[in-house]
C-alpha cells in the first residue's frame, strides 16, 4: 500500500537551471532522483468548498518522480510569490507511489 504523506515538506536541491529536483529528503530519509516521469502545474482554486480569493489560488509544480533505489513519489514545488526567493521555496511530497 503506498504511503501518503499529505503535504509534509521536504528539504530539495534543484537543478540551477531547469530547476527541477535533483534530490530531496525528509525525517530520516534521503532519495536522489533517477528519473522525472511526468509534471505538471496546478494553478487551481482550493477544493474545500470555501470561496477564496483569487490570490488564494494554487501555484504549484508537480513532479512524479523514479528514485535511485526505485521508488515513485509524487512531490510539488509551492510556488508561492517567488520561485528564487529562499523565503518562499518550499517543496512538499504527498505520497509514495
Amino acid at each position: 500500500m503506498p504511503r501518503r504523506f499529505f503535504g509534509q515538506q521536504i528539504s530539495v536541491e534543484r537543478d540551477a537551471d531547469t530547476r527541477e529536483p535533483l534530490a530531496f529528503s525528509f525525517g530520516k530519509e534521503s532519495h536522489r532522483v533517477e528519473r522525472i516521469m511526468t509534471s505538471w502545474q496546478d494553478y487551481d482554486f482550493p477544493s474545500d468548498g470555501r470561496k477564496h480569493r483569487w490570490w488564494q489560488r494554487h501555484h504549484r509544480n508537480y513532479y512524479r518522480i523514479l528514485t535511485t533505489e526505485g521508488k515513485h513519489f509524487e512531490i510539488y514545488y509551492d510556488r508561492g510569490v517567488s520561485m528564487d526567493n529562499p523565503k518562499y521555496m518550499r517543496w512538499y511530497v504527498t505520497q509514495e507511489l
